[in-house]
């Protein structure tokens, strides 16, 4: 099986010896560039018996290889190579040596065509769900996955992929030293063991949210009836925890008052969500913890692909995640409403404007889509 659509619509392209349909299925999707390492030519141009001359070989993201600590990879795209062809008489080589190969002439004739093709088709867009065949489809790593998946579908990248990259190694660098101020492994290690104990949540509005959900004994579930607690401890160590999140001395007796100290704008977005389905009728929100998960999954592949952490142990943080997100939610249903309310506070705070389209349709295509991890993974 081809692991992504991408390597699908080249070997069917292929096999009806169809040359546009080749340029087509790679014309607005990100190719990959292996970067040269100290001493090496810039460009890795090698001699293919296929072709009998000099070829360029660049990736789809499907064919990318296993992660190595070295090797690393540049992100372009067929109309930068076409734009910055070296060589007349060279070719372009998809994927070589693999069944999704494809080897394409490069004048200045064919170039043309590349970024016609480019120009028709546009960039791929953003908010797809997409996935890794090859990648983790089922058990604890895959749900562990799922938890980042928003994110996955905001960037149109493979919500199952813990390998090489997620963008490309230096833009994912950038991502973690301009949003999260991490440079290099010890910074990553803290910014990590931070977002897994829900550090960067709304505190005021979290802390609502767990007096909430003490008092009623637990959380609506997704048919919007109580819900069994969560593995989190009693009603008074959630009420104690959230004492000491905000410096509070309030204790479960004052249970009456807690309903009337829940933000407003929390209550605002909970009914809008009941209007627009990211919650049934009687549902409410358990917690804003999912924000922290999801970003705390994609941390991980961040930084995996910046080389500030090693496979096995981006597994083991992932695993982790997944485990946090099972003991405070009871659903996939529960666990997107509570990353949307905590996204909105974070990002939208009342504006009902454009972060709150694109948190409901990454909310619609993850609940929604029969492909995605939340319809097809178990969440317990």
């Amino acid at each position: 099986m081809p692991p992504t659509e991408t390597e699908r619509r080249l070997c069917e392209a292929t096999a009806r010896g169809d040359w546009n349909g080749q340029i087509a299925a790679i014309a607005g999707e990100d190719l990959y560039l292996a970067a040269p390492q100290q001493g090496q030519d810039p460009l890795p141009v090698y001699d293919d018996p296929a072709t009998g001359g000099k070829c360029l070989p660049v990736l789809t993201r499907g064919m990318l290889p296993p992660w190595q600590p070295q090797q690393l990879f540049d992100r372009v795209t067929l109309d930068e190579l076409a734009q910055d062809w070296p060589h007349d008489q060279w070719r372009l080589a998809v994927n070589p040596a693999t069944p999704a190969a494809v080897y394409l002439a490069a004048t200045p004739t064919h170039r043309a065509s590349w970024r016609g093709m480019r120009t028709y088709y546009g960039v791929r867009p953003g908010g797809l769900l997409t996935t890794h065949y090859g990648g983790p489809l089922t058990g604890p790593l895959a749900q562990g996955l799922a938890c980042g998946a928003p994110l996955a579908v905001h960037h149109s990248v493979p919500w199952n992929e813990l390998g090489t990259l997620f963008l490309d190694p230096a833009t994912d660098a950038q991502t973690l030293r301009e949003q999260w101020s991490v440079t290099d492994p010890a910074t990553w290690q803290q910014r990590l063991a931070q977002l897994l104990a829900g550090q960067f949540v709304p505190a005021p509005a979290e802390a609502a949210l767990r007096r909430r959900a003490a008092t009623d004994g637990g959380a609506a579930n997704a048919d919007g009836q109580p819900a069994a607690p969560k593995e989190t401890g009693s009603s008074a160590d959630a009420a104690q925890a959230d004492a000491q999140q905000t410096g509070s001395t309030a204790g479960p007796a004052q249970s009456a008052a807690q309903e009337a100290e829940l933000p407003e704008l929390v209550t605002r977005y909970e009914d809008r969500f009941r209007t627009d389905g990211l919650l049934p009728p009687d549902g409410r929100v358990v917690s804003a913890l999912a924000l922290d998960l999801v970003h705390a999954v994609n941390l991980v592949r961040w930084g995996l692909s910046a080389r500030l952490c090693a496979p096995q142990q981006a597994e083991q943080a992932v695993l982790e995640a997944g485990a946090r997100a099972r003991q405070g939610y009871g659903s996939w249903e529960e666990f997107a409403a509570g990353y949307a309310l905590g996204r909105l506070l974070a990002y939208d705070q009342g504006w009902f404007g454009p972060q709150y389209a694109e948190t409901l349709h990454l909310h619609r295509t993850l609940i929604q889509d029969p492909a995605s991890p939340w319809r097809a993974l178990p969440f317990a």
